[in-house]
């Protein structure tokens, strides 16, 4: 299981590298904006702050992949950091970097 895990995480991070590229890219004013006319440029500064935040979320959840990836190389995964019981692999498989069962994340 924790090979199978550990290949999930490392795709995740990988389409999300991919992801936050791209949304620096943007961010930056490397995909044209610079060359748009004026109302596109307001439209570009709207989006700003919509793409700023899913770039936040983007690191956040690369900084969960990272945690649950040590857990996995030191044989720790699987288990509530709360109680100690199994999370559960449909929940692992739902939510790969929970930390919590179902019970104590509730």
């Amino acid at each position: 299981m924790s090979a199978e895990r550990r290949k999930a995480l490392l795709q995740r991070m990988a389409d999300l590298v991919k992801r936050e590229e791209a949304l620096a890219k943007h961010l930056r004013g490397a995909d044209g904006r610079l060359e748009a006319d004026f109302s596109d440029r307001v439209a570009y500064t709207e989006m700003d702050e919509v793409i700023e935040g899913l770039d936040d979320a983007a690191r956040e959840e690369l900084t969960q992949i990272r945690r649950a990836l040590t857990r996995v190389d030191a044989g720790e995964d699987g288990d509530c950091e709360t109680c100690g019981e199994p999370i559960g692999e449909a929940r692992l498989a739902a939510v790969l970097t929970a930390t919590q069962c179902v019970n104590c994340a509730a």
